[in-house]
């Protein structure tokens, strides 16, 4: 079922050493509950998915509560390592807005977590300059020198030293740059705003004359105007589609759309997410 999940990837080395030292920090007694920092990391199944967890998207650690958790995304599997895969929330009970791209990477989330706690639950790419000063207000960064000589921090000296962890040179710019990073790499919005990226063989600029199905405000979808779409839409606008389709949640519970869209991926030679939408 994990095999399933990560389709062509290799589970990260991050990953794996993060784990490893949840286990261990919970066998010496100093995690709470086996938590992390206050977060569950796993090698996810397949079925550890939710109904509006991005096809693209595969799971690795969750706070525990509410169904909100964190995966890397593939971009459809152009990704080459999961390494270099930004890092997304996805919070299932808000059906708004439940997608967003909290980190470059999975080293700079375990950083976050470790000198910024709760700065993956509350900031992602869309925060401003001013949300994150007001952040920091409330939430200061994690010293160095605290953390060594404060028992309450002991965990997080711990993790640090473990891993070799440095704290970001200018968290105020960070989710800035981060968003215009994503920004460059998009060639068509999505209502989670995270875009489709652009294929790195494909030529330079934004394709033209390229026609989106309008999701937003809907509360469903219906498995003939989906097939009517699919029939003439570009490659990109499909992924948009299914990107739009998944953050609002509208295919979860129709199984004969799951099933025609299921038939597309594998024409589409997106084998994994093909296995994925049978998840929730």
């Amino acid at each position: 079922m994990i095999e399933m999940n990560y389709g062509k990837y290799v589970i990260p080395k991050r990953l794996k050493q993060v784990v490893e030292l949840q286990k261990h920090l919970n066998e010496i007694g100093k995690s709470m509950h086996g938590y992390f920092l206050g977060y569950y990391f796993s090698y996810a199944p397949i079925d550890d998915r939710y109904l509006n967890t991005p096809l693209d998207v595969i799971p690795f650690a969750n706070p525990g509560s509410d169904g909100v958790h964190f995966g890397f995304l593939t971009d459809f599997g152009q990704v080459k390592d999961l390494h270099d895969a930004y890092i997304v929330r996805v919070s299932p009970m808000d059906s708004d807005n439940p997608v967003h791209i909290v980190a470059r990477n999975i080293e700079d989330f375990i950083s976050a977590i470790c000198f910024y706690p709760n700065a993956m639950d509350l900031l992602d790419m869309r925060s401003t300059h001013k949300d994150v000063l007001n952040f920091l207000d409330e939430y200061p960064m994690l010293q160095t020198e605290t953390i060594q000589s404060d028992q309450e921090y002991d965990v997080h000296r711990i993790v640090y030293e473990t891993l070799h962890l440095n704290p970001f040179e200018n968290f105020e710019d960070y989710f800035n740059l981060v968003q215009q990073q994503r920004n460059m790499e998009t060639i068509l919005p999505t209502i989670d705003y995270i875009g489709v990226a652009k294929k790195s063989d494909a030529a330079e600029g934004t394709p033209t004359n390229i026609s989106l199905l309008n999701l937003e405000n809907r509360e469903d979808i219906t498995l003939p105007e989906v097939k009517s779409f699919f029939e003439t839409a570009a490659y990109e606008a499909k992924l948009a589609f299914l990107r739009d389709t998944y953050s609002r949640a509208l295919v979860w519970d129709h199984e004969d759309i799951k099933s025609f869209l299921k038939e597309q991926l594998r024409s589409m030679k997106l084998t994994a997410e093909a296995e994925r939408i049978s998840y929730p």
